[in-house]
């Protein structure tokens, strides 16, 4: 609806229309369907996920996949993937999330919602979160923190549910074996690579082999699409007669906004860990209470604390920086750790063995830094910035929200450039125009500015964008005309379609050349096999003993290392040909040899960790299945 009328602006019962629509939106509120919510998306369980939840999903979505491809996504990519019903069963899953976690008593508390907004950067200001700021951010964003905080709430019970069920998602021993042995079982194979580039000068270019490749090929080769359009900017510049802030006005924000610039009290420490497990026997258990004991009397008997951190303990991490933990405040740790740490009083005392979920600990504080208060001096700059900044940005986006209003209400563009140039006032704003361009070669003004691009090539001739942020403030954008792509004649393209088609004739004449050779050493499976390779015209090499964990680290992709696992002594070529990127592999396969389970102790603990998270995720997706199963849910398919 909002596409028409900024198509249609220019008809004068359009502009009565308008401030009719308006009224109506005052007094009974925009889109609000109380009766049987038709601007539901869906219902689930009699909750109704609205269209506009919906529409801002998608348009992250789609902007997320198009930053992906460089600004422009492949034609029906969105229908192949089908993004619109992996939006809305996403919303779905939020949904029944949310609902089994109010069944379950679980909530987010007004302390947990505002620790989680503080901590975002996107809401703060030289690390210091900014309550001005952050209202700023999200009216710009076209939000109310009502709306935004009862969103996060929902993230965050979300994430209290998933949390909850990862408990129940346990590893054994054997499990964390079973997967090292796959992990880091060695393999060595030979192998042969046939790159297109060798083949390249093998190919012939006829006439009309070239012609067939480009009527087979001839959208490939049609003139980029290219839009003319109208556009204004309001930029900083405009903004230099606003006030700038003051001594009283960076006092009032400091004084209105003192717990921001209060530091909690931090300590430093460093400890020893000794690891124990949910499995763990009585006997194991005391074993490991008794070796944290007796690294303790070590330390109190004068071995330095740093080499059997390094020697001894199983927090690998600190463990390489002689236990140390860096600086820490209150919340940051387990309760029994944090209640260790903050009853010491003198640096360098030692506690005595504290248990925790992790295993025993012997904790040595390092260092404290008292609670203060940041002086309104050290922030007296950073805060004018701030100010200045938000007073700009505001101002901006008040000038570009009139002229919209006013594009809006003349009419059109171009009624609204006539009615600035028959004002006796300066227009706050310069309506610029530009020739064709296409989205890949912008007008050098705009090449800065890719939110306003990528906007502009979205719409259709003759519409109007709305108000777009760009790096440096705010733009509005009008597309004038649009030229489509255009088919062009082979002449014009010759060069191009040389290149593509001897590329596409060296990768079939690389593909031909490894078939030959997997065929050769079928016949004769002992032939020398960097001989068979170059008189194939590929090259031979040979990976060494490689882990399937150390796959990515290989001068061989990894695709085609994981394409050979499965060879064997008594079976070593494979069926076909490995292709990756264009190039083909052949491979045969030379020994295997078990794991080095010297390596075991220090890869437990990242095994564990990833053997956990693939189980929480199996137990989730089951879990969510499950309700989904139970539920009451309908999809209102005429919004899709």
């Amino acid at each position: 609806m909002l596409d028409f009328f900024r198509r249609q602006a220019q008809s004068p019962y359009i502009q009565a229309t308008i401030v009719i629509i308006i009224l109506v939106f005052i007094f009974w509120g925009v889109g609000t369907n109380r009766g049987n919510r038709p601007n539901a998306v869906a219902t689930v369980n009699g909750e109704t996920i609205p269209f506009q939840d919906y529409q801002k999903e998608y348009d992250q979505t789609v902007g997320d996949l198009r930053d992906q491809f460089g600004g422009s996504l492949p034609k029906g990519l969105l229908d192949s993937l089908n993004i619109k019903q992996q939006v809305v069963n996403k919303l779905i899953q939020r949904a029944l999330i949310r609902q089994a976690a109010a069944k379950a008593g679980l909530y987010v508390s007004d302390a947990e919602l505002r620790d989680a907004i503080q901590d975002m950067e996107v809401f703060k200001n030289n690390g210091v979160f900014d309550k001005e700021w952050y209202k700023q951010v999200l009216t710009q964003s076209r939000m109310t923190v009502g709306k935004f905080e009862a969103g996060l709430r929902h993230d965050l019970l979300s994430n209290k549910v998933i949390s909850m069920l990862s408990r129940f998602s346990q590893v054994s021993p054997i499990d964390i074996q079973a997967l090292f042995d796959y992990l880091y079982e060695e393999m060595n194979l030979a192998y042969a690579t046939f790159s297109p580039e060798r083949f390249e000068d093998k190919v012939e270019v006829t006439d009309d082999g070239l012609a067939a490749f480009f009527e087979q090929n001839k959208d490939t080769y049609k003139t980029p699409k290219k839009i003319k359009i109208s556009y204004l900017l309001f930029t900083p510049d405009m903004a230099k007669g606003i006030k700038k802030a003051d001594d009283e006005d960076i006092s009032r924000y400091y004084q209105a906004n003192i717990d921001r610039f209060s530091i909690p009290e931090q300590r430093r420490a460093s400890h020893i860990l000794i690891r124990t497990e949910d499995t763990d026997s009585p006997d194991v258990v005391d074993k490991k209470r008794k070796q944290a004991r007796d690294l303790l009397e070590r330390i109190k008997g004068g071995e330095e604390f740093e080499v059997l951190a390094k020697m001894y303990s199983d927090d690998k991490g600190s463990a390489e920086r002689g236990g140390d933990l860096g600086y820490f405040s209150r919340g940051q740790m387990v309760p029994a750790f944090e209640e260790a740490v903050f009853a010491m009083r003198d640096r360098g005392e030692l506690s005595d063995i504290v248990k925790t979920s992790f295993g025993f600990h012997i904790i040595r504080l390092d260092d404290i830094n008292p609670a203060r208060t940041i002086s309104l001096d050290e922030v007296k700059g950073q805060i004018a910035a701030m100010l200045d900044r938000e007073k700009a940005k505001t101002e901006l986006f008040a000038l570009a929200n009139k002229a919209y209003e006013e594009i809006i209400l003349s009419g059109s563009l171009a009624n609204y450039e006539q009615k600035l140039a028959a004002s006796q006032e300066d227009a706050t704003a310069v309506i610029k125009k530009t020739e064709f361009f296409s989205q890949q070669a912008p007008p050098e003004e705009l090449r800065t500015r890719p939110a306003l691009v990528n906007k502009a090539f979205s719409l259709k001739q003759g519409e109007l964008s709305s108000i777009i942020e760009t790096d440096d403030g705010y733009a509005i954008a009008y597309v004038e005309k649009v030229r489509d792509p255009q088919p062009q004649e082979l002449e014009a393209v010759r060069e191009q379609v040389v290149k593509d088609y001897t590329a596409k004739q060296a990768r079939e004449l690389a593909r031909k050349a490894a078939e030959s050779m997997l065929a050769g050493l079928r016949e004769n499976p002992e032939a020398d096999f960097a001989e068979a390779a170059r008189a194939a015209g590929g090259e031979a090499g040979e990976t060494g003993y490689t882990a399937k964990a150390d796959f990515a680290d290989s001068t061989v992709p990894s695709e085609v290392l994981e394409a050979a696992i499965a060879l064997t002594a008594d079976r070593p070529l494979p069926e076909e040909v490995i292709s990756q990127a264009g190039v083909q592999y052949v491979v045969r396969f030379i020994d295997r040899r078990p794991p080095d389970q010297s390596l075991f102790e220090a890869k437990k603990e990242e095994l564990r960790a990833q053997l956990a998270r693939d189980k929480a995720n199996e137990l989730i997706a089951a879990w969510v299945e499950n309700l989904r199963q139970g539920a009451d849910i309908s999809i209102n398919t005429s919004l899709l």
